[in-house]
């Protein structure tokens, strides 16, 4: 009989642009999600049963209509969210990892002034999180910026 010592699988590459549209203002966000499930899927592998299998495209919906209904304020707390919920709404899932990459983009500024619904890529450079929780336990939470590069001529 066979075993597996360990599975996961998910849904890479879900690119997201989220406008969040004020009265005077939009602020925009655009970020590329990833999500990593771990649990109860022997027998997918085992007995060709994938009823616990969550498939990838509805991986990729409930990242979108996570981010839509969300008021989080970081892509902190929009993995903690999506995690959240994949972890409530699935018993078979015992683990959940959100990678969210966040590309730098700034308000366009024309005449002085900043235009309120304008805007251009900032740089090369990625704010990062990777959010992992098991169904007991806390949020273990890495964030950073990849890609920033700096110049320092003195001191």
């Amino acid at each position: 009989m066979a075993r597996l010592s360990e599975n996961r699988y998910g849904k890479s590459r879900v690119r997201l642009s989220r406008i969040t549209r004020h009265g005077d203002h939009h602020d925009f966000n655009e970020w590329m999600v990833e999500v990593l499930l771990e649990g109860d899927f022997e027998t997918s592998f085992t007995e060709a049963d994938n009823s616990k299998i969550l498939a990838t495209d509805t991986m990729k919906n409930t990242v979108y209509s996570i981010a839509r209904e969300s008021k989080a304020a970081t892509i902190e707390g929009y993995a903690q969210e999506l995690g959240d919920y994949l972890l409530q709404n699935n018993p078979q899932v015992s683990k959940v990892s959100v990678e969210v990459r966040e590309k730098s983009w700034e308000r366009l500024e024309t005449n002085g002034s900043r235009e309120p619904t304008t805007f251009k890529l900032g740089g090369p450079e990625k704010q990062t999180v990777l959010a992992m929780r098991a169904m007991v336990g806390p949020w273990s939470i890495t964030s950073g910026i990849d890609g920033l590069t700096i110049l320092k001529t003195t001191k």
